[in-house]
């Protein structure tokens, strides 16, 4: 899966409505300038902290004030003008972001369109085979359900998680109790190898979740180390090859289905991993079409790309 920017607080304060600064501040302003003073007056030791806390006070109101007048210029400049022109129109990004679903190929193209034409996508003319090389030509997201699609094919009931912080889980996999998943899956459509430290990290979330078995695939390789670490512990890993060796392996009908859904539509312009729409590509990037609300970003393999 692609590698999700980390946002800081003030980040987050930002994109947020401009009155959850306003209502920080304004809690915070109490809290330094009247409890806490409250609280240390009868300590004749930490009386000073109480004193300088209250002349501390005015500068929370002042800061999440900042970002609050920050944020409500910040949103009101993203928001669609009431009257547009037919061009702008067609730009306009979707009043609902989209949820991923692995029911077939038509849900895909529905839920996926990018918010604006992007003269950089060529679509084939024809379905590509399978091979490694058809496998690493899929963005992450579409590689990602086409492994939970897999998984159907194979028996299980396949459950993806929706855009933005996954936790380390793609997939969660249930048989017969579909309350309690028997494997989460971890993908990752990567042009270098999986290092040890993925692979680790998954170990933890079975951990935390209480899962005995993981699996973990991606499109590309795995170092020794992580090879190493998955053979010693009750985790899967499955690159490029075996990956396709076990969709080879199914019926032709499910081969087939599983092409169709892969191949389908526009498959290799990324998704943005915060928004779960298509991305629209930069000099040097591919950036969000919520930009800025969104400043996900997701940069070439080289500057020639």
């Amino acid at each position: 899966m692609a590698r999700k920017r980390k946002q800081s607080g003030i980040d987050l304060l930002v994109r947020s409505p401009w009155w959850i600064s306003a209502a920080l501040g304004t809690v915070g302003f109490i809290v330094l300038r009247w409890v806490i003073p409250s609280i240390f007056a009868a300590n004749p030791f930490l009386v000073a902290l109480g004193t300088l806390s209250k002349s501390l006070a005015w500068l929370v109101p002042c800061g999440f004030g900042l970002i609050a007048l920050i944020s409500f210029f910040l949103n009101k400049r993203s928001e669609p003008p009431a009257f547009t022109s037919q061009k702008q129109k067609k730009q306009k990004l979707p009043k609902e972001e989209p949820s991923f679903n692995i029911n077939g190929p038509d849900e895909w193209a529905n839920n996926t369109s990018p918010a604006s034409p992007n003269p950089d996508v060529i679509t084939p003319a024809h379905t590509p085979t399978w091979s490694i090389e058809s496998l690493r030509s899929l963005e992450w997201k579409r590689f990602e359900l086409l492994c939970a699609k897999y998984y159907e094919a194979a028996g299980f009931k396949a459950v993806t998680i929706a855009a933005g912080a996954d936790g380390g889980i793609d997939v969660k996999l249930f048989k017969t109790d579909l309350n309690t998943p028997i494997a989460i899956v971890q993908c990752k459509a990567w042009s270098k190898a999986v290092g040890v430290k993925e692979v680790r990290e998954l170990l933890g979330v079975m951990v935390h979740e209480k899962v005995a078995r993981g699996i973990f695939i991606t499109n590309g390789t795995y170092t020794p180390d992580a090879l190493a670490f998955g053979a010693s512990n009750p985790i899967q890993l499955l690159d490029g090859n075996a990956f396709l060796q076990k969709i080879q392996v199914l019926d032709s009908s499910a081969q087939e289905g599983l092409k169709a859904f892969a191949f389908d539509g526009d498959y290799k312009t990324p998704t943005c991993a915060s928004c779960g729409i298509k991305m629209i590509k930069k000099k040097a990037f591919w950036g969000c079409s919520n930009f800025p609300r969104c400043r996900s970003k997701i940069y070439f393999k080289n500057a020639a790309t």
